[in-house]
């Protein structure tokens, strides 16, 4: 009965139990429910605990292990299931009573209440880590493909120093695309090992211009052993700032386009003192400076010597047997990539096959007028550009540079030419009211690509340069990337005797042929699409066949400047659009009347040419006229109606005139100029030539100059009876002879005379064969001005003469004197350069013992002055003395320390 027994029990048991569970999941599943709620709160108590020691451990720099992870990942979706199971129970609940939930539903959530409850309890068991967290693991150190720097280990050592200095934490390289910044980043992320043994790691990051804020967080993060799963950017961000601040770190990113911020990606800006640094490169400056890079570091070209040097190597040995002729040639061809390393090497690798001195020759030829045909130029270096050119904000700033390359290879161009065509094109909009102010935006445009990398500081500040190959890409661009050869038909500075012929004119749409030898223009060709025709320093082009202009109906920009042509050919007035035309030194004497059609004309250049005759009506008929240059031109200005002139009224009628460069002749057009508010205030230089009624001039009080606000130059020649120039502010209260201590000399020229000063902006004047006359300062100083040339004024003996006035003033303080305080007088506080030229009776610089001060005098020029034998000036600031030796050698000196202290600044005239 017990064996029956136990097998009756061991077939029914597990029916038992089926059927005792099935009934508890039925009849108690509210119970299931509450013990699993119970179970998940303890396990999430659990999992918070094990959460915060996590948090601990990476604050210190460590990573959860994986197991931990796996936990927490588990727990998560515990969580989720036991919520959902709660959310379906509470709902079953709620339902109405004459709606109550099926037993076979009630059944499985109860099963599935017990089973997460069993899986809850197993993870609770398992959260016992002994371990919670292991040390990162990192790459210290990741080598980068590299090869040899040429000519760059001057940089190289320059930016070991940046990094070594303690003060800097942010280094910036920035220069043209393809100058070397990513091959110097290489090497000295190659020398890290050698020269950082102190840094924890090295992080090297090729940015791009499509970069991500969160590629960049994982590169960082793979390289410092953390993972990222299920964080976002904000917690990634200070996971990394964590790890970073713990350790020294050097971050190298490379081709940044725009700023990044530091503190959204996770990076700690290294402080005073640290050893961690951050070293980026890009093209455009304006990034570093956006970034508060502490030392910027601006990678030039090569200069010739290492330039040469690489293109030899990428070249072959084999031009080093070649003969003297193809060296001199593959000289010429490595000078055109104008030491720009990606070039020499592009370069150099696509003549390593050539051998011929006709294919050297050839190269040339194409480097001159096509380089993008040369093989590999167009990929490898123009492209890389192009991004440049691209990532420019505004269709106005890829005008404006294109537009630089209608100029010669190499050439220093003036900013104020450029603007002024681009005024005239209207990639410069004038929504501004005055002409400085537009002129102004032209300047900043021209900044913005000289930022991005795309021009170059020219042979001053006022000119700007364009690379060889930046050119190459802007007329690659131009001509629609070389299929359009003559859509911008560009032949400047390349020794031109004839213009090509008129049917390679008939697409173009810009044409340059300046700085040639072209003789004659006998062609008419007809150019629908014209807008700019540059005709510029063609010094032997003296005559334009008529009709030449009849069929340009699109011509905007028309420069004739420094040319010989003696007239204006028929049929100009068929240019409707233009609004541009510069006809500065030519050998014009007389303008057309037709000129008087051209209505839309901005820009009237007329200056530096022997212009006489100006038809009525002409003037007056430019009524969009804005600019009009004729200083050293036309002066026959009438003020009534009994001259034979031009009727100053016609100056006076130009409304929209916001700039004027003008010639005057007499002492009534002068007034009238001086009284006319808009024609002062536009006046920008002045030249009074040929005045014989002219005795007296005073600056800067004289109610003369109250209107001309802008005048920047004021040129006075060739009048016979102008005795006096007289330096006057108009004030009383001060004494031009100053017996106050040299401390308090200091701050002369800051004395504010007038609440509106007269003159603000007059920068230059110019003193011109004026046989009688003297310069009298009576009281004050011409506050700005920045360069006085005085020419055959043979009538000068003194260069400042004192006024009666200041005389007697001078001998009531002649018992001060004697006490040992110094007498100086400065009329001109911000002059920097003082030309003094055939004044042949010039003894002194100033009389009675007073001396003359300029406080930042920078250059002394003296020339056939052969009267003066002492200089009493006093010139903190010079530097440049030119004189002919002879001259020197004989002047006078009051001690030998004061001939010692100006040796240096000798610079001999031959």
């Amino acid at each position: 009965m017990e064996f029956v027994a136990s097998i009756v029990d061991a077939v029914f048991r597990p029916l038992k139990d089926y059927f005792a569970r099935t009934f508890g999941y039925v009849m108690s599943c509210g119970d299931y429910i509450n013990a699993l709620g119970q179970e998940m709160n303890e396990l999430k108590s659990k999992r918070d605990d094990v959460k915060r020691m996590v948090d601990v451990a990476e604050r210190r720099g460590m990573e959860a292990t994986s197991q931990v992870k796996w936990w927490l990942e588990c727990v998560a979706r515990l969580e989720e299931a036991a919520a959902q199971i709660e959310e379906e129970y509470r709902a079953r609940v709620d339902l109405p009573s004459e709606k109550p939930s099926s037993l076979r539903d009630t059944y499985h959530l109860s099963q599935k209440a017990d089973e997460t409850l069993a899986e809850a309890t197993s993870l609770k068991e398992k959260g016992a880590f002994e371990k919670i967290a292991d040390e990162l693991v990192q790459v210290r150190f990741e080598e980068m493909p590299s090869t040899p720097v040429v000519g760059m280990d001057t940089l190289l050592e320059k930016l070991h120093a940046f990094v070594r200095d303690g003060d800097v934490g942010v280094v910036g390289i920035y220069g043209m695309a393809g100058v070397g910044k990513t091959a110097l980043l290489n090497k000295y992320n190659n020398d890290f090992l050698i020269n950082s043994p102190d840094i924890n790691v090295a992080i090297y990051i090729e940015v791009g211009k499509e970069f991500n804020l969160d590629d960049i967080q994982k590169i960082i993060g793979d390289r410092l052993g953390v993972s990222w799963e299920n964080r976002t950017p904000k917690e990634r961000a200070g996971v990394l700032y964590r790890v970073l601040t713990k350790m020294n770190f050097v971050l190298l990113l490379d081709d940044l386009w725009e700023p990044l911020n530091f503190r959204m990606l996770g990076i700690p800006v290294p402080k005073h003192s640290s050893k961690s640094k951050i070293v980026l490169t890009t093209r455009i400056e304006d990034v570093c400076d956006r970034m508060d890079v502490r030392r910027k570091l601006k990678m030039e070209c090569l200069p010739w010597e290492p330039a040469w040097v690489l293109f030899r190597e990428k070249v072959g040995e084999h031009l080093m047997l070649a003969s003297t002729e193809i060296q001199e040639q593959a000289k010429a061809v490595a000078m055109k990539c104008g030491g720009l390393p990606l070039a020499l090497i592009t370069v150099g690798r696509a003549m390593a096959s050539k051998r011929t001195e006709k294919e050297w020759k050839h190269a040339i030829t194409v480097l001159k007028f096509a380089p993008w045909q040369l093989l590999g130029i167009e990929m490898d270096v123009l492209m890389p550009l192009k991004n440049s050119y691209d990532n420019l904000p505004s269709d106005k700033l890829r005008l404006c540079l294109l537009y630089c390359s209608l100029f010669p290879e190499e050439f220093s161009i003036s900013k104020d030419w450029i603007i002024g065509y681009c005024i005239g094109e209207g990639f410069i909009d004038d929504l501004y009211t005055e002409m400085d102010e537009i002129y102004n935006k032209g300047h900043d445009l021209l900044g913005v690509l000289k930022i991005a990398s795309l021009l170059e500081i020219g042979d001053d500040e006022d000119r700007i340069s364009m690379h060889p190959m930046v050119r190459a890409m802007a007329l690659w661009i131009a001509s629609d990337f070389g299929t359009k050869e003559t859509k911008w038909l560009v032949r400047a500075g390349v020794g031109l005797k004839e213009a090509p012929g008129a049917e390679k004119w008939s697409d173009a749409e810009r044409i340059s042929f300046m700085r040639n030898n072209i003789l004659e223009l006998y062609e008419r060709p007809n150019c629908p699409l014209l807008k700019t025709l540059m005709l510029q320093v063609n010094p032997a082009l003296d005559k334009i066949c008529d009709g030449f202009f009849q069929f340009m109906p699109s011509l905007r920009v028309l420069d004739l400047s420094h040319t010989s042509i003696r007239e204006l050919p028929s049929g100009i007035s068929a240019l409707v659009e233009l609004q541009y035309l510069d006809l500065y030194n030519t050998n014009i004497k007389s303008l057309p009347r037709e000129l008087g059609t051209l209505v839309k004309l901005r820009f009237l250049l007329l200056s530096n040419m022997p212009l006489e005759l100006i038809p009525s009506d002409v003037i007056s008929s430019l009524t969009m006229l804005q600019v009009l240059y004729m200083d050293l031109s036309f002066g026959g200005w009438n003020v009534d109606a009994t001259g034979n002139g031009v009727d100053f009224q016609e100056l006076e009628s130009l409304r929209r005139l916001k700039a004027l460069d003008i010639t005057i002749q007499s002492v009534e057009v002068l007034e009238r100029l001086s009284c006319s508010y808009r024609l002062a205030g536009s006046t920008r230089n002045l030249l009074i030539k040929t005045c014989a009624s002219l005795t007296r001039i005073e600056l800067p009080s004289s109610k003369l100059w109250k209107n001309m606000t802008s005048l920047k130059r004021v040129w006075i020649g060739s009048c016979s009876n102008l005795a006096e120039v007289i330096i006057d502010d108009g004030s009383t209260k001060s004494h031009p002879i100053s017996i106050l201590p040299d401390v308090l000399l200091q701050s002369r020229g800051d004395i504010l005379y007038d609440e509106q000063p007269i003159l603000p902006n007059l920068q230059n004047i110019i003193l011109q064969a004026l046989p009688k006359v003297k310069i009298i300062y009576k009281s004050g100083c011409v506050q700005n001005l920045t360069s006085l040339f005085i020419w055959y004024c043979h009538g000068m003996g003194e260069l400042i003469t004192l006024s009666d006035e200041e005389q007697e003033t001078r001998t009531a303080n002649n018992g001060e004197q004697a006490s040992g305080t110094c007498r100086h007088i400065t009329p001109f506080p911000n002059l920097k350069e003082l030309y003094l030229h055939g004044l042949a009776n010039l003894r002194t610089l100033s009389s009675n013992n007073c001396t003359l001060r300029f406080p930042l005098l920078e250059s002394l020029k003296i020339v056939e002055c052969p009267s003066l034998k002492k200089l009493t000036l006093s010139a903190g600031k010079l530097n440049v003395v030119q004189c002919t030796r002879e001259w020197w050698d004989v002047l006078e000196w009051d001690d030998v320390e004061v001939k010692a202290s100006y040796e240096p600044l000798f610079r001999p005239l031959h």
